[in-house]
């Protein structure tokens, strides 16, 4: 058979599903340009002393906090993307190298043995015309095209590898720098609600029980605790919830109406279900406490172990120390 018909019917592989792969991945690379934009750091104008002027620069902080969250956030999920892409490019470059090896491997074998056999009919015909080249010859020819089409492909493969490495390590310092300014802007936000914590410190004496308590705190569990103390001395009736005489979740639930909380549950058991639990570690100031195994009684935390509470029939609204109670089943905080 003609060399011509060898050329006719023998032809180079096919690029592979892999190379494919690795064509859109090199193609693709920018998966997230924008991710290494700076993030800005709270501001560092010096914090009011004034207790409106802290509330108002505490709102704008949770604001520019929340923000920053949601972009570390972000930078986050641009991160997982980054590092698949890395991986599905390192694994198709790695599937390419395994497909060239056998083709080199060949490639080889069919060079060692044309060196061995030394004469021209090893390359050339029969009759050493320089017309056409032997079998193994064009085989050797052929694998060499093969081999050197699926060595571009390679080097397409480890380019497209290494420009998805070098957008991980992109996306990842974006994170990084993300995290830092989240944290900065938390800082912040911390440290303007320990400032409007020691303006909003209440102290106050029951003169029936002697015991004294101290409110710290600005939110609307401290706020509802304040409210809940002007009633000291009212007396406990059986199913009221005030404004003259109240029982122990009524107490509760008047407070809350005053600081913009109406409507909540005249009922311990369903007052407990709401908001979150407190351990008794981590009690503040307006968080509800709990006793009895059936939870038929409740108070109000006020701090340095002091609670508010309507007690019984012939009582009246008063101070009491948690620790004189033996029955504690819980606490909660309704924000």
């Amino acid at each position: 058979m003609a060399p011509d018909s060898h050329r006719r019917r023998r032809r180079a592989p096919a690029a592979t599903a892999a190379t494919v792969i690795l064509i859109a991945l090199g193609a693709t690379a920018p998966i997230a340009a924008h991710a290494a934009q700076p993030f800005g750091a709270p501001s560092p104008d010096p914090l009011p002393t004034s207790e409106s002027g802290l509330r108002k620069s505490l709102g704008e902080l949770n604001v520019e906090a929340e923000k920053l969250t949601e972009k570390y956030n972000k930078t986050r999920v641009d991160l997982g993307r980054a590092r698949k892409d890395e991986q599905a490019a390192a694994e198709a470059a790695a599937a390419l190298e395994a497909q060239a090896a056998p083709a080199r491997e060949r490639l080889g074998r069919l060079a060692a043995a044309n060196y061995m056999s030394g004469g021209p009919d090893a390359i050339f015909g029969t009759g050493g015309s320089t017309d056409g080249l032997s079998d193994r010859a064009y085989l050797a020819q052929n694998q060499a095209t093969a081999v050197a089409a699926l060595r571009k492909q390679i080097d397409q493969a480890y380019q497209a590898r290494r420009a998805a490495e070098a957008k991980t390590a992109q996306v990842r310092q974006a994170a990084a720098q993300a995290e830092a300014a989240r944290r900065a802007a938390k800082a912040k936000v911390t440290e303007v609600t320990k400032r409007l914590d020691k303006l909003t410190t209440t102290h106050i004496k029951d003169p029936r029980t002697g015991l004294s308590a101290t409110i710290k705190g600005s939110g609307l569990p401290a706020k509802m605790a304040r409210k809940a103390l002007t009633k000291l001395g009212s007396p406990y009736v059986w199913a009221a919830a005030g404004p003259g005489t109240f029982d122990c979740s009524g107490l509760v639930v008047w407070a809350y109406a005053q600081v913009g909380k109406p409507g909540l549950p005249h009922y311990t058991g369903d007052l407990l279900a709401l908001g979150h639990r407190v351990s008794r570690g981590s009690l503040r100031s307006g968080d509800l406490v709990y006793f009895g195994s059936s939870v038929h009684h409740m108070g109000i935390y006020l701090g340095g172990g002091k609670f508010l509470h309507a007690p019984q029939t012939g009582d009246v609204v008063k101070i009491s120390n948690l620790s004189d109670r033996s029955d504690f089943a819980g606490a909660n905080r309704i924000g």
